[in-house]
């Protein structure tokens, strides 16, 4: 063992101490850090790959945005959504999926929430404690630091995971048979090897997680290629995936204890800024290439704010927020944060097992996951159709000659076994629109018309009430809404009602099972401006038009022209009369007026005389 001088012992240690601390931020003319005064940095570069060796985040800057006003993919921040985001979802968004789609939801969601149940259990966040003031300042270099080889050859030994292995080797990985170098220049994203990235390769291989991991790399054959594509196209890193792993399994279905739903775990306020529609019927994060464009529109929002990928990869978890409270305090780079007291502990593990994840899916066969046990899953291509009014996926299964299962799988973003009520693009495997062209037409006619009522619930007004002025069943209203019987129904919340024998058949099966956990409060949020086509919205209080007084005690409802449409037969279909339609439309003249295919006509159906012109529900195939 070497024997250094007391003066150069202490020399060295003082700068192994400035090599893993950032400086002290200068002020400015205000006297405020630039970080606290969320100065702009020089423009980033276009998302240039930080080196795989990782300069920090110093000098990079908050970018347009204050440490308050930070919002995360996981956990809600209200600050930072703008007024049209920061409502919360009507009622409607929040009732539960049909059962056949909640089974799936559930069982992608458990298995998410046992990974996490497991890294919770296994603490691995938790720091190592050094056996001494050396080994602890070196353990906070990088594993080729010219720098930990001198302390390394000072002390005798090796201060950080593992032993050197003359060959060349990553000590603590010895599964992989090259150096960190090479290791590094396999990806286009950030790769450290220490304690905490080591931790959670070990944890991936873990009995209890093992089985789940097999499974996300079966999925992952499936979206890496294709989410790939889609960061390549929005200019981020490819290898920027593996944060989907690690955030869902590439799960589509998986929702969190936090409320984030989906293969890149969006929770609503930030889906929604990041333009994903959630309501009654989609939820377009479970959709995987709508999701993967907003996450990478989401993920660059967040590089350019603090120009460092480790940095981004954590303010996806955590919110912006707090990356710029940590450098506000001193801390410039992830893992000076991971000592610091500002990020939680499942953010500290989130960029080391990314790393991890990373090294171990390029490496399955290393880390012991063989071909045998993988199931290897493969990418549907596929077409759009176009559905204009709401009708069940067994009719659009139907004309497409596939299997009703095939179409939940390629939409995950249904949450309902119909189409919505609004002109709908769906997709269909590659080579069924044909079938499709030519068999929808009667296939349509046979199915019928889905007709759905949306109802905001006025002050003072009850179920009972509400279900007895749109002659529909109460059980049927609270079953589709996921309501809990007998509760009272807040005012402003939005409630989906069927409008016809066939919608209320297939209403029957929504959201049969109530709702596990209600939560106890939830704003109305603002009424969507624009009416859909095929459903029926009644009026708010005191918003009628004058009408004659037969029909001030009915329900207002649009309904769309099809082909072979006429005044008169809507007007028998409503149980109205045609001079009563036309004036309701400002028809002037109805036998030289042309009824054009797809204009939506406003009309006051009599209550009963609607249900006479109900087409009888098709049967499902088995």
């Amino acid at each position: 063992m070497k024997v250094l001088p007391l003066c150069a012992l202490a020399a060295l240690l003082g700068s192994a101490a400035l090599a893993s601390e950032p400086a002290t931020q200068p002020t400015t003319a205000n006297g405020a850090s630039p970080t606290a005064a969320a100065a702009a940095p020089a423009p980033v570069a276009p998302l240039a790959v930080a080196s795989a060796a990782g300069a920090s985040a110093a000098g990079a800057s908050a970018a347009g945005a204050s440490a308050a006003g930070a919002q995360a993919a996981h956990p809600e921040d209200a600050a930072d959504k703008p007024a049209d985001v920061a409502a919360i979802a009507d009622e409607s968004a929040d009732a539960p999926d049909e059962p056949e789609i909640q089974q799936e939801v559930q069982a992608e969601s458990a298995e998410l929430e046992q990974v996490r149940a497991a890294e919770e259990k296994a603490r691995l966040t938790e720091p190592t404690v050094p056996e001494d003031p050396a080994a602890h300042a070196a353990s906070r270099l990088g594993l080729e630091s010219p720098l930990r080889q001198r302390l390394r050859d000072a002390f005798g030994r090796e201060t950080g995971p593992g032993t050197a292995d003359p060959g060349g080797r990553i000590p603590g990985l010895p599964e992989i048979d090259h150096d960190l170098r090479r290791l590094q220049a396999e990806y286009d994203i950030p790769i450290e090897v220490n304690d905490r990235v080591i931790a959670y390769v070990h944890f991936f291989q873990a009995p209890l997680v093992r089985k789940h991991f097999v499974k996300w790399l079966g999925r992952s054959s499936k979206y890496i290629p294709v989410f790939r594509r889609i960061l390549r196209e929005e200019g981020l890193p490819e290898d920027t995936v593996y944060l989907a792993m690690i955030e869902s399994g590439f799960a589509n279905l998986a929702t969190s204890r936090a409320k984030a739903v989906g293969p890149w775990q969006f929770i609503a306020g930030t889906g929604k800024r990041m333009g994903l529609r959630q309501d009654f019927w989609v939820d377009e994060r479970r959709d995987p290439e709508k999701a993967a464009r907003a996450a990478a529109k989401y993920l660059k929002e967040l590089y350019r704010q603090t120009g460092d990928w480790r940095l981004a990869w954590a303010g996806y978890n955590a919110g912006v927020g707090k990356i710029f409270r940590a450098r506000a305090k001193g801390q410039q780079d992830f893992w000076a944060m991971t000592r610091g007291r500002v990020l939680r502990s499942e953010t500290k593990g989130y960029v080391p097992k990314l790393m991890a994840c990373a090294i171990v899916t390029k490496h399955a066969e290393a880390f012991g996951f063989t071909k045998e046990e993988i199931e290897s899953e493969q990418w549907q291509e596929y077409e759009e159709v176009t559905i204009p009014h709401p009708a069940p996926l067994s009719a659009v299964a139907q004309a497409a000659d596939v299997p009703e299962k095939a179409l939940l799988d390629l939409n995950p973003e249904l949450r309902r076994t119909c189409t919505p009520p609004r002109g709908y693009s769906i997709k269909i495997p590659r080579g069924q629109s044909e079938a499709f062209t030519r068999n929808w037409p009667s296939v349509s006619e046979a199915a019928g018309k889905l007709a759905f009522a949306q109802h905001r619930v006025a002050r003072g007004e009850s179920l009972k009430v509400i279900a007895k002025s749109y002659q529909v069943d109460q059980a049927t209203i609270v079953r589709m809404n996921g309501l809990r019987p007998g509760r009272h129904v807040k005012p402003g919340t939005e409630l989906v009602i069927p409008m016809n024998a066939l919608a209320r058949t297939q209403g029957v099966a929504f959201a049969s099972a109530e709702r596990a956990n209600a939560e106890p409060e939830k704003r109305a949020r603002k009424r969507d401006s624009r009416k859909t086509a095929a459903i029926a919205r009644a009026p708010a209080p005191g918003a009628r038009p004058k009408l004659a007084d037969a029909a001030v005690s009915r329900l207002r409802a649009t309904v769309q022209v099809r082909a072979g449409d006429s005044l008169w037969g809507i007007a028998q279909k409503f149980g109205v009369a045609v001079e009563e339609l036309c004036r309701w439309n400002g028809i002037r003249n109805p036998r030289r007026f042309k009824l054009q295919v797809g204009r939506e006509l406003v009309v006051y159906p009599r209550h009963g005389e609607a249900a006479s012109a109900e087409v009888p529900p098709m049967a499902r195939p088995g």
